[in-house]
């Protein structure tokens, strides 16, 4: 193997890869990033078996088809200590040799036979999903899922599958938040993706993809990249039981009023008490110690009236503001309908187009 290459054009993938990669156990065969040659391409592969990500970089100077695996981590930090021009990467005496001018650093190389397999033949399990939809749904749903919690359902997102729509969700007992879209499928399912895989896609996919189901496994593939996670053992909760049938109240709030306040209560503490009146809403922080913030916005008439004449007496809920703030940060529409009902402890909805926020109140 012979590979003549802009180092630019290799190292950022491979910085990229670091994640895909066992840290603990350098020993392990996962550490490794493949680097295959093939047809006039150069192929790079790196899994922790519960991810993997394969780039395919074309039309480079290669000479001899080969397969070998390096460490990762190292190949990196090789690649960063030189210029940014013109490398030679070579296969010679078990060994990867990296070369730009007068210098050349050597690394340790194997062979590739124990390296994971990738997924195969799943090409005919396409998903009727459009890729951007699914990609910047699921990076609004981060702030919701909890990496470390226990239980499957809270460390990962669910994608609901039906026949003529498909759902984002998350949830963290506390909020539960839903993306909705309209699509007909052929087949209705639904399966967990990991929080650590939607971090990861964030990097490699920003066009239009392909995405396949295969057995256990999710694949997102475009002409440069093919990414893979396994689907995550364990059943979704039943989501749809959480958001309530009625609501009995529903406000017209301006985004961007919304965040101005919230950020004023943040100052003292996450937890805020949320009077709704007539014609304006209070906000006033819950803290324990000796310090307090409030602040108020008027409500916009016009878009209101429905809840202007149908409220007799104030409305207080106390809510954790955080969840608030992850939701309408997240929202492209100027307003967004909080929805209330007249119990402190009953849950409340916040709506913007096809995203809603399911949101328990404190209890204090």
């Amino acid at each position: 193997m012979k590979i003549t290459i802009n180092k630019s054009n290799i190292e950022n993938i491979i910085s990229n890869f670091q994640s895909f990669l066992e840290k603990r156990d350098k020993s392990q065969i996962t550490s490794h990033i493949l680097i295959q040659t093939k047809d006039d391409n150069i192929i790079l592969k790196a899994t922790d078996y519960e991810i993997g990500i394969k780039a395919k970089i074309q039309n480079e100077s290669i000479e001899n088809d080969e397969i070998i695996t390096v460490d990762g981590k190292k190949f990196l930090d090789s690649l960063k200590n030189l210029k940014d021009d013109k490398i030679t990467l070579q296969s010679k005496d078990d060994k990867l040799e990296i070369k730009q001018g007068k210098s050349t650093i050597k690394l340790p190389s194997f062979v590739a036979d124990n390296f994971p397999e990738f997924p195969q033949n799943y090409e005919k399990s396409k998903i009727n999903i459009d890729s951007k939809n699914l990609i910047e749904s699921l990076k609004k749903l981060l702030p919701v899922i909890e990496i470390n919690n226990p239980r499957a359902e809270y460390r990962n997102a669910l994608i609901d599958i039906k026949e003529y729509k498909f759902n984002f969700v998350a949830t963290d007992t506390k909020r539960l938040e839903v993306i909705s879209f309209n699509n007909q499928s052929v087949d209705k399912i639904n399966f967990m993706f990991p929080k650590k895989a939607i971090s990861e896609i964030q990097k490699f996919f920003n066009e239009d993809s392909n995405i396949y189901f295969n057995e256990n496994t999710i694949i997102i593939e475009n002409e440069k990249y093919t990414f893979w996670t396994r689907i995550p053992n364990g059943n979704f909760i039943d989501y749809e039981r959480v958001i309530p049938k009625e609501i009995k109240y529903k406000i017209q709030i301006n985004k961007e009023q919304m965040i101005e306040s919230l950020k004023i209560i943040n100052s003292i503490s996450n937890q805020v008490k949320i009077i709704f009146s007539k014609n304006k809403i209070n906000f006033e922080s819950i803290s324990e110690e000796d310090s307090n913030a409030n602040t108020e916005i008027e409500l916009n008439e016009e878009l209101n009236k429905e809840f202007i004449n149908s409220i007799n007496e104030d409305i207080m809920i106390c809510v954790n503001s955080k969840h608030i703030l992850d939701f309408i940060v997240n929202i492209d529409t100027q307003n967004f309908e909080f929805g209330i009902n007249e119990k402190k402890n009953s849950a409340c909805i916040l709506k913007s187009d096809n995203f809603i926020l399911t949101m328990m109140p404190i209890l204090i």
